[in-house]
């Protein structure tokens, strides 16, 4: 039972409830003080929910289920009398209020819900066995009229559970990126289950990297305990804890996608919680691990139709390109007006201008496999545009690209590959200035020129637009940021914020 954590008006309920039974006891008893006390199951301790006769310093008393008498009586299931000099687990009776004592447990059936104690002065006579079988059967009245409430409240919290799963099933399924998806399911559950740190992770590589934490500020003893719960789960495949903390695999079928990492400061959850998070966790993982194939399936379609359209390029136009031109060279061989050679020169000269930039556009559509690091990559592309365009190119890297996963430095590589090809294309540009530079937690990216810039309003919206809308998609899958600044003759800036 959450005596911890029912709701406000439940609680109030059971503690008028458990007045009400203590005072109805303690008259027909003809007992002079008493109290009840209900099981926390989250901290394991007793704890006073209401008394009679009785100091209020009680309400700060807080008895574990393994030691003192009321424990005793609630883990073994059994009723006591206690009369003054007796001894129980080597703890005397020595109230000099208190001459005699009746301590029953409230069960029912498997749950252990709380202590009855009820105490007559020394000057009465000395509960009997009638009065405890007496006192006995309003504790099971007691039990019957506590199980009435928790089942509501297991209802009602099972109702807000399906809510909460259904909320955030629904409200991810928003989500176009993998990275916004698994950020919206950690704070979710830190929400969700009264949390005070989490982590979340994905399988990369042969190993859990961590993508998100929640909040930001941790220890490295934190961080450590983080890495060493998702290596423990990335070889077993099935969620750990240690103390207060425990990491859940997030498994689509067998396959591990990821896991995730939460920390509770007033005790785990308990086994029927944990049950019904991993059910979500494994909901949830299917959505994410269906939209990480679409993504597969889109960028691979995506490259088989650039992959066919260059191919086209090559094969066809090309071809037909030189060929034009090899004939050229040929009539050039006989003997001509000047003026008419003078056209054919500058046929020639346009068709292998025409042929220069198919092949550029061919070499620019080549699938990305980077092989070493990513700013070694951008210094060799950058190089190569800067021998066919003409434009000068400003580079400045900075940062440990090493802390980048491979998956990232690709999409990186392409995205400012796409904003090099915009200014050769359509810039007119002298000059470009490319910065990368590497943080802690993100990589920033800034391309720049000082061409003749355009209207980025009125354009955005435009079919024509696809080179630009394919950037912002790429950055939006990292869970990035992505602006772009331009106006007539005032040239074209793209800056990209992606974490890591």
């Amino acid at each position: 039972m959450f005596i911890g954590e029912v709701e406000g008006i439940i609680y109030r309920e059971i503690r008028n409830l458990s007045s009400q039974v203590l005072d109805m006891i303690l008259n027909i008893m003809d007992a002079n003080s008493g109290s009840v006390m209900l099981l926390d199951s989250i901290e394991k301790v007793l704890k006073v929910n209401s008394y009679r006769g009785i100091s209020p310093e009680v309400e700060d008393i807080k008895e574990s289920l393994d030691e003192g008498i009321a424990g005793y009586a609630l883990r073994n299931g059994v009723s006591l009398i206690l009369n003054n000099g007796d001894i129980l687990l080597g703890r005397p009776l020595t109230r000099s209020d208190v001459g005699s004592s009746i301590v029953l447990p409230i069960i029912d059936g498997e749950n252990k819900i709380g202590v009855i104690n009820i105490n007559r002065s020394p000057g009465k006579e000395a509960f009997s066995i009638e009065d405890l079988e007496t006192a006995t059967i309003f504790s099971r009245y007691f039990a019957a009229f506590m199980k009435g409430i928790l089942t509501f409240y297991r209802n009602l919290h099972a109702t807000k559970l399906a809510r909460a799963q259904y909320r955030i099933i629904r409200n991810m399924s928003k989500y176009r990126s993998i990275t916004c998806m698994m950020k919206y399911l950690l704070q979710s559950l830190i929400k969700f289950t009264r949390a005070s740190f989490g982590a979340i992770g994905i399988y990369e590589e042969d190993t859990i990297r961590v993508i998100y934490i929640f909040p930001k500020e941790f220890s490295r003893d934190l961080r450590g305990e983080i890495d060493n719960l998702f290596s423990i789960v990335l070889k077993d495949k099935e969620e750990i804890s240690v103390e207060n903390s425990i990491a859940f695999p997030l498994l689509c079928k067998e396959d591990l996608f990821g896991a995730i990492y939460l920390r509770f400061d007033n005790g785990l959850l308990e086994p029927g919680e944990i049950k019904k998070l991993k059910l979500l966790l494994r909901d949830v993982t299917l959505i994410i691990k269906n939209l990480s194939n679409y993504l597969s399936v889109k960028k691979i379609t995506r490259q088989e139709e650039r992959d066919r359209i260059t191919n086209i390029l090559h094969d066809r136009i090309c071809q037909g390109v030189t060929e034009g031109i090899l004939r050229i060279e040929c009539i050039k061989k006989f003997k001509l007006p000047k003026d008419i050679l003078s056209e054919i020169d500058e046929l020639e000269s346009l068709l292998k201008g025409v042929l220069n930039d198919i092949r550029c556009v061919i070499y620019e559509e080549k699938p990305i496999v980077l092989e070493g690091g990513l700013f070694e990559n951008l210094k060799k592309y950058i190089e190569g545009i800067e021998k066919r365009s003409g434009i000068t190119f400003n580079l400045t890297l900075s940062g440990d690209e090493r802390i980048i996963p491979k998956s990232i430095k690709e999409d990186l590589f392409f995205i400012v590959r796409e904003a090099i090809v915009n200014i050769r294309r359509h810039s007119m540009a002298n000059n470009a200035y490319v910065e990368c530079k590497v943080e802690e937690d993100e990589v920033r990216i800034r391309v720049e020129d000082d061409g003749v810039g355009f209207d980025y309003e009125q354009y955005k919206n435009k079919s024509s637009s696809f080179g630009i809308k394919i950037m912002e998609d790429r950055v939006i899958s990292l869970s990035g940021i992505f602006k772009l600044e331009s106006f007539p003759h005032k040239g074209t800036k793209v800056e990209i914020y992606v974490p890591l």
